[in-house]
């Protein structure tokens, strides 16, 4: 099973700051010392989370190529542009940069990446709704996967069924 990792280009999305809207598809913001019980999900409900994650994975290696690409069409490498975001973050790019041009490719790529988010964020959650999940359902189930072992034990339960 694939479960959301982050890519290579993570900072990319962090480039943008936060620009993003949903931090980089289905992450959770913690809730304040929510009390921890153990969810157990049917199993349709985890083959249903199943489907839902692997389409959202798909998606999500596309869009990791546009963004890849986007960098790329800037005369720019991944690693570099990551350097800028972060000279950027820290609002240092002027003294990062090699000179204006690579700032301008910098700024466009970054706005190319952005312009992106609006559509893999409404295909991630058209796959995951085509599964018969809302967000909240799938986030909740991701966060339990990743929080609870009785969770993991039932997924890998059903992943063995198949």
């Amino acid at each position: 099973m694939v479960l959301f990792k982050k890519g290579t280009i993570a900072a990319a999305f962090v480039a943008t700051s936060l620009c993003f809207g949903q931090a980089a598809f289905a992450q959770q913001t913690a809730a304040p010392q929510e009390q921890q019980t153990s969810q157990t999900y049917s199993d349709e409900e985890l083959r249903s989370f199943l489907d839902a994650n692997t389409k959202a994975t798909e998606i999500q290696k596309e869009s990791r190529t546009a963004l890849v690409s986007a960098i790329e069409e800037q005369d720019l490498s991944v690693d570099r542009f990551n350097e800028l975001a972060k000279a950027h973050r820290q609002k240092k790019l002027e003294e990062v940069a090699e000179n204006p041009e690579e700032i301008a490719a910098f700024s466009t790529a970054a706005q190319a990446i952005v312009q992106l988010q609006p559509e893999v964020k409404e295909k991630v959650e058209q796959a995951i709704e085509e599964e018969g999940l809302t967000m909240e359902e799938y986030n909740n189930i991701l966060k339990a996967y990743k929080e609870d072992p009785a969770v993991q034990a039932q997924i890998r339960k059903v992943m063995a069924a198949e």
